[in-house]
């Protein structure tokens, strides 16, 4: 007979910024697991972009009862207020917590209004359903398609569960290889069942004909519960590229049929392939680009019929992670920063995810702050900031430190870079791109101006620039409403080629150029 495992009780009150109680939840962790961990296998999420290295603080929490163990990094144990890093401690005893409610913190919510379709009333039936997905390593989404009308009735999107074990790809990898690949796709396989569960409810459906998925390689590896390990060194092998269809039930999902989009490359996903086949870029008239903007920069540049693709480690700053008031694309994020352009002073005012009270500041937000601040002086051209405090504030507890101009420098340098590789690979300058299409998480709120100001993108992209949304929907949606969509997207992969920039001899020296603003 097997010993039952220890575990202990955690109480947490999330309170709001005034101090008040909003709620309280209670879950149990097994002996020598984080409170982080704890708190997402029962559903209630911390941020950890640092991926448990108590670097960040953003998962801080104060223990109010009971006792926690930990090593020696600072968080581990509670200082004199009884703050403590949840992604470090371990309940020792039973444990009382208190946290703030901020917009990331607590039950994953939806962050997109739902797309009431003016055809069909919400809560009216259908008869044949289908869901696409695409599973962004910060961000989920979905959306519910009636495969006889082939119209979208409802869109859902919320922050990835599996983002407790950190921010960026490279983390998650870590956590695989530690042997935590199980427990990523557990989170993963429970969110998407929710998301399914809700569109049942939200249209009155029995049954969920098929499931098309998008996402990067190691989205998709952790999505059918494979370990993606392989991606973590050289040579970066995957387990799988290929498309893949099996039955809902062999993965616990409540859905008849599942197909994963095939990818790439280790690093250039089947979010690529979606895009690139839904933009039918092999067909649009002269040179043109895709680039994704994630924790990885993904582009793609396409010539004559042949594409060629790389992937940039642009980080997390653009997610919001690494950044010290960063967010993710949630609710009360700082998503513009807005100026006039002859006041000499820095006035300058805000627009927030959902016209809420501001709680941190997501990328597109970022990069407007960026642009601002250069245009005002307040950065140089080799990014240092003059103001002796090192802080632009651009709300109460909200601002912008150095470091987070550095980590800005280091990802926009990534990006601009990689399309400046790609566009030598294939003989051309930045000015005879006809086609710039910008997807990603980005690719909602960014501001082409603040973009090329910022040094994301070189300035003759000005007038070619489409903000382009989330491609890799679009492209999952396209596989349930297009029987052709499959076969294109193979077309598509047979016609790339990966620039591996790592061997590149002229990528160091363009990177270390493109850090500064220009």
């Amino acid at each position: 007979m097997s010993e039952k495992k220890l575990t202990f009780l955690i109480t947490i009150h999330q309170r709001s910024i005034s101090g008040k109680d909003e709620r309280s939840f209670t879950c149990e962790a097994e002996s020598g697991e984080t409170i982080a961990l704890a708190c997402a296998r029962a559903g209630f999420f911390l941020p950890t972009p640092c991926g448990g290295q108590g670097r960040c603080k953003k998962c801080k929490v104060q223990l109010l009862e009971g006792h926690v163990s930990g090593g020696t990094l600072l968080g581990d144990m509670p200082d004199n207020e009884g703050w403590i890093c949840a992604c470090r401690a371990r309940p020792a005893s039973d444990i009382t917590i208190s946290c703030l409610s901020c917009g990331e913190l607590g039950i994953n919510e939806v962050l997109a209004e739902k797309t009431e379709n003016r055809f069909l009333p919400s809560g009216a039936g259908i008869k044949r359903a289908g869901v696409a997905v695409d599973i962004g390593t910060t961000t989920v989404s979905a959306k519910l398609i009636d495969l006889e009308t082939l119209l979208t009735l409802e869109t859902i999107s919320e922050l990835n569960d599996q983002w407790v074990y950190g921010a960026d790809i490279m983390s998650r990898i870590s956590a695989a290889k530690k042997g935590e690949t199980e427990k990523l796709f557990m989170l993963i396989n429970r969110q998407i069942e929710k998301i399914l569960t809700a569109f049942r409810e939200l249209r009155d459906i029995h049954t969920v004909e098929r499931l098309s998925v998008s996402g990067n390689t190691v989205m998709l590896h952790l999505f059918l519960n494979v370990d993606p390990s392989g991606m973590g060194a050289k040579p970066f092998t995957p387990a799988f590229l290929e498309e893949k269809v099996l039955q809902g039930k062999t993965i616990s999902l409540s859905v008849e049929q599942v197909l994963v989009l095939p990818s790439i490359a280790a690093f250039i996903g089947g979010d690529i392939t979606a895009g690139l086949a839904a933009l039918d870029i092999t067909n649009i008239p002269g040179p043109s680009l895709l680039v994704d903007i994630g924790t990885n920069g993904e582009m793609a540049l396409v010539k004559d019929g042949n594409i060629y693709c790389c992937s940039t480690a642009a980080g997390p700053a653009f997610e919001g992670a690494e950044i010290s008031c960063g967010a993710g694309g949630i609710k009360g994020a700082i998503s513009g920063v807005r100026f006039a352009e002859n006041d000499e002073t820095t006035a300058f005012s805000i627009t927030t995810i959902g016209n809420v009270p501001p709680v941190g500041i997501c990328g597109s937000g970022l990069i407007d702050a960026v642009a601002m601040m250069l245009r005002k002086g307040v950065i140089d051209e080799a990014g240092y900031m003059a103001a002796p405090e090192k802080k632009f504030i651009l709300a109460p507890g909200i601002s912008i430190s150095q470091r987070d101009i550095r980590q800005f420098q280091l990802a926009k340098s990534a990006i601009f870079s990689g399309i400046r590789i790609l566009c030598k690979t294939c003989g051309l300058h930045t000015k005879d791109i006809h086609n710039v299409f910008i997807a990603g998480g980005l690719g909602f709120f960014i501001n082409k101006h603040n973009a090329v100001t910022a040094g994301i993108f070189p300035k003759e992209f000005l007038e070619t620039i489409s903000v382009s949304g989330n491609l890799s929907l679009r492209g999952a949606e396209e596989c349930l409403t297009d029987s052709g969509f499959l076969e294109k997207c193979k077309h598509i992969i047979s016609r790339c080629s990966v620039i591996d920039l790592a061997t590149d001899s002229s990528f160091t020296d363009e990177f270390s150029e493109n850090m500064f603003f220009h």
